[in-house]
């Protein structure tokens, strides 16, 4: 018998593996490429365990799936010998990253417009992840909706004034 918690990730994963596949299979150009990612994606998303909340846990699961494939993007750069050898680097670059303090207030700005996000009306807010985390044309969530692409257009515009209204 399966618990709640099986059956939230089981329908969760049946109902957006081909978007993520599809995410990465257009990036990476290989089939197995594109499947071992989409399975990495879910995994990190399950093992944080940190939702049960299908909405949430779709904002979570793009936001994983883009730093995977930003991660991808560096091995093979590195891989590839594209990179810059890190004693070249640290004498000629400075370090841009963030200090502790930075670092805390961007990760408390990204749970809010997480929050903003979830906080959305349910078709506003699926319209806004379908373009901005899955990379969807306007027409392409209008004819996937069953809307019109002036709608969308709406719920896009709806969608970015009330988070920038609500952004801080």
């Amino acid at each position: 018998m399966m618990d709640k918690k099986e059956h939230f990730w089981e329908q969760f994963y049946a109902s957006h593996y081909h978007n993520v596949y599809s995410f990465f299979l257009k990036r990476l150009r290989s089939a197995q490429d594109a499947n071992d990612a989409s399975q990495e994606t879910f995994f990190r998303v399950m093992r944080n365990d940190k939702t049960q909340d299908m909405a949430s846990s779709a904002g979570y699961l793009w936001c994983t799936a883009r730093n995977l494939f930003r991660e991808i993007l560096r091995y093979n750069m590195i891989r590839e010998g594209q990179m810059i050898r890190q004693q070249q680097d640290l004498e000629q670059h400075p370090s841009s990253a963030p200090d502790p303090e930075q670092a805390l207030v961007e990760q408390q700005d990204r749970d809010r417009l997480f929050q903003l996000v979830e906080s959305l009306p349910p078709r506003c807010r699926q319209v806004f992840i379908m373009h901005r985390f899955q990379g969807l044309s306007y027409q392409e969530i209008a004819a996937r909706l069953g809307i019109s692409k002036k709608t969308v257009t709406n719920h896009m515009v709806n969608a970015l004034t009330f988070l920038r209204k609500n952004r801080r």
